[in-house]
């Protein structure tokens, strides 16, 4: 049987897109089964959490990689990818704060602070951002923005 890889898209996407439908073929050659997330992003993503299976893998990407953290904060996994994570000091007020809300709303952003814990179940975790997205974490992509590019899925599947 197959272990399970869930993917989930970023803000107001589907997994229906080339980079998510790639990602998917990817991890399927490499003996996972893609599981395509569909977020409803009219609804609170606290009320979109989903039971996934101990051995499985969870790939969120930008807004989507907020859901991942959710959904790994009750239940446990194998591993979990926060690609391209909205960086959480976003949600911590300021002009970051601000800047966010004008795109997702003040009920996305409250939804978000009111439900985010530290402690996550995954047994590991990677933070993984596009060296053209000027942020830091466990792995920077190489020639790659805030995408799925080749180089990023390359990245994905050594981590898995």
């Amino acid at each position: 049987m197959k272990k399970k890889f869930y993917i989930i898209p970023g803000w107001r996407e589907t997994c229906r897109r080339r980079q998510y439908q790639d990602l998917g073929k990817a991890v399927n050659k490499k003996g996972h089964e893609p599981i395509f997330v569909k977020v409803d992003w009219n609804n609170k993503i606290s009320e979109q959490i989903f039971t996934i299976e101990k051995d499985s893998i969870i790939f969120g990407f930008s807004l989507g990689a907020l859901l991942a953290r959710l959904v790994v904060q009750k239940y446990e996994c194998e591993l979990v990818i926060f690609a391209s994570m909205t960086p959480l000091r976003h949600f911590k007020g300021g002009e970051q704060e601000k800047m966010l809300m004008d795109v997702v709303g003040n009920s996305f952003i409250d939804d978000v602070k009111k439900n985010l814990k530290n402690k996550i179940k995954a047994k590991r975790k990677v933070l993984i951002y596009g060296d053209k997205e000027g942020e830091t974490g466990d792995f920077i992509v190489k020639n790659t923005d805030h995408e799925i590019s080749k180089n990023y899925i390359k990245k994905v599947l050594e981590l898995m």
